[in-house]
C-alpha cells in the first residue's frame, strides 16, 4: 500500500505492509521533520522577493528573514496548512521603502505584518495568520503595528513611520522635546556680532551683544516667531530686510526699529515677508 501524509508537517504515514523490514526508513525520517518543528530554524532570504513556502520550508519552528530588499515581501503559507512560527525579520531596505515582511495564508484569510527587529509569535489556522498574545488591531489598550504600516493605539493616535499624531494631551515624565529642545524651556542662540536670521530660529531666543539682527526675506512663513534680547549697554538695530515689511505693533510705522539697552522684543511672521515687531525699550 502506498504512504499517505499529514497535513501540516508532512509526516509520512506507512501503509499497511509497507517497509517490511525497513520500518527505520519513515520512522527515523519523521523523527527528523518532529524535530524540525520543535527546534529547527529556515533561513529566508527576502531578496529574492515573495514566495510560497515548501514543506521542508515552513516545518521549522523558527523563521529568519534576512536581506536588502526594494520591496514589500510575502510569505504564504499554504491553504489547509496550519501551525505556530517564531518569526524574526531583520531585513533592510536596499531602496526606497520602508517596505514590509508580510506572513499570509494562501487559504486567503488575514495576514500579519512582521515588523523589523522583533520576535513574534504567528499562527494559521489553515485560512488566516495571526499573532500570539496580542490585541485585535483597533483595541485602546496597547499600541500594535498592524497590516496597513501604521502604529494604532485608537484614533487618537496614529504613527507612519515618521509623524506621530496624537489628538488628546502629551505627558512627560520628566521633558517634553521637540528639535530645538525641551518645549517648556525658550532655546538660546547667542550672537556677538551681526546677526541675519536663518528658519532654524523659529521658536528660539536671540541673544545679542553688538552689530544687530536682520530679518531676512524667504525664510519665514505664518506663524514662526523669534525673541531677540539686547544683552548689553548699547541699543541694537532690527533691520528690515530687503524684501520685508516690519511693521511695528498698534502703528503704521514700517522699517528698522532700536531696541534699547537690556529690551526684549518679539518679532512674528503674520504673512509671507511680513512681521509684526512689539516689545519693552523698542522704538
Amino acid at each position: 500500500m502506498a504512504s499517505t501524509y499529514t497535513t501540516n508537517k508532512v509526516l509520512e504515514k506507512p501503509g499497511n505492509g509497507d517497509y517490511v523490514d525497513t520500518w527505520n526508513v519513515p520512522v527515523n525520517g519523521d523523527m527528523d521533520i518532529i524535530d524540525q518543528a520543535f527546534g529547527g530554524v529556515t533561513g529566508l532570504n527576502a531578496t529574492s522577493g515573495s514566495a510560497t513556502l515548501t514543506s521542508s520550508q515552513y516545518r521549522s519552528l523558527i523563521l529568519s528573514v534576512t536581506g536588502a530588499i526594494s520591496a514589500s515581501v510575502t510569505y504564504t503559507i499554504p491553504s489547509g496548512v496550519g501551525g505556530q512560527w517564531i518569526v524574526r525579520n531583520t531585513t533592510t531596505d536596499a531602496s526606497g521603502g520602508p517596505w514590509t515582511i508580510t506572513f499570509e495564508s494562501g487559504g486567503g484569510g488575514t495576514s500579519v505584518v512582521v515588523e523589523r527587529n522583533a520576535n513574534i509569535v504567528v499562527f494559521s489556522d489553515g485560512t488566516n495568520v495571526r499573532t500570539a498574545g496580542l490585541p485585535t488591531p483597533g483595541a485602546t489598550t496597547q499600541v500594535i503595528y498592524n497590516s496597513s504600516g501604521t502604529l494604532a493605539g485608537s484614533s487618537n493616535l496614529t504613527f507612519d513611520g515618521t509623524n506621530l499624531s496624537v489628538g488628546g494631551s502629551v505627558t512627560g515624565g520628566t521633558t517634553v522635546s521637540d528639535s530645538i529642545g525641551n518645549v517648556r524651556n525658550i532655546p538660546l542662540n547667542s550672537q556677538t556680532s551681526s546677526y541675519v536670521l536663518v528658519a532654524t530660529d523659529n521658536g528660539k531666543l536671540i541673544s545679542i551683544t553688538t552689530g544687530g539682527v536682520t530679518v531676512p526675506s524667504s525664510i519665514f512663513s505664518a506663524g514662526n516667531t523669534v525673541t531677540i534680547y539686547n544683552n548689553s549697554a548699547s541699543s541694537q538695530i532690527i533691520t528690515q530686510g530687503a524684501g520685508v515689511t516690519l511693521r511695528q505693533v498698534a502703528t503704521t510705522n514700517t522699517g528698522n526699529r532700536t531696541l534699547a539697552p537690556y529690551g526684549l522684543c518679539a518679532v512674528v511672521c503674520v504673512a509671507a515677508n511680513t512681521f509684526v515687531i512689539s516689545g519693552g525699550g523698542l522704538t
